[in-house]
């Protein structure tokens, strides 16, 4: 009998270590595991939408970085409200690669979208043929 109650107690307390473990896990986990994002180009134009959602009190910062990684814009998501939505208009920017992140407070990336700007120049030629005489 002495047996069985020292293997149960072995198999309670091996069962709460994993609990335990599981629990600390849970709680050690980065926000930008809880954190909802997504960056999507808007069809003809030079814009993006952006949109996060996030739990309440979260810190969540959304950059814009050129290729040397200048910042360009930075903006903060509300922490009370927890949503953030709004479309980017890159239509002022000069050519070159940017890149949109989505930062946790840790400034790690939770989510991130390149995208180059290139002016296209179309050159037409005509042939305009002289009236004769």
């Amino acid at each position: 009998m002495k047996n069985n109650n020292v293997i149960k107690a072995m198999f309670v307390a091996a069962a709460m270590t994993c609990l335990s473990n599981v629990s600390a896990i849970a709680n050690s986990n980065d926000e930008e595991a809880f954190v909802k994002s997504k960056i999507a180009p808007v069809t003809n134009s030079l814009s993006f939408n952006v949109w996060v959602e996030k739990p309440n009190n979260k810190k969540v910062t959304v950059v814009v970085v050129d290729k040397d990684n200048n910042e360009v814009h930075r903006e903060y998501v509300d922490t009370k409200s927890g949503k953030f939505a709004k479309t980017f208009d890159f239509s002022n920017l000069s050519d070159g690669k940017y890149t949109i992140q989505v930062l946790s407070s840790n400034i790690d990336v939770i989510d991130a979208k390149t995208f180059e700007i290139k002016t296209n120049f179309v050159t037409t030629r005509d042939l305009v043929v002289a009236r004769q005489k």
